[in-house]
């Protein structure tokens, strides 16, 4: 009779074992996210960039962390954009890569 009350508590131990590990598997994995975004590192594949959220790329744009680009055409810039955006076409980029500061976060996007 003495094990099964040792025993009854198992079940709610692990339960609780396994909610403060998924806790703080969350809290680590948001962690090395914004971590991620503030300092990016060096980018050697599309692969490499860090993707943001709508709200994250709103939030530093409002703050003045970030700058977001549209990459679509000028003509589709025109009809519509994000309060605030640059535009430089895709196909554009790279010829204009002197014109934006390596010391900016810059946030790209086309829909």
């Amino acid at each position: 009779m003495r094990n099964k009350k040792k025993g009854r508590y198992l079940p709610i131990i692990l339960f609780v074992g396994v909610v403060a590990a998924s806790v703080i598997g969350l809290v680590i994995a948001q962690n090395a996210r914004q971590n991620n975004i503030e300092n990016p590192g060096v980018v050697t594949s599309q692969d490499d960039v860090t993707r943001v959220t709508a709200k994250e790329a709103y939030e530093a744009q409002q703050s003045g962390g970030a700058v977001i680009v549209d990459t679509r055409s000028d003509t589709q810039f025109a009809q519509g954009h994000i309060a605030g955006a640059i535009n430089i076409p895709l196909d554009q980029i790279e010829n204009r890569m002197s014109e934006l500061d390596p010391g900016t976060w810059y946030i790209t996007y086309c829909t």
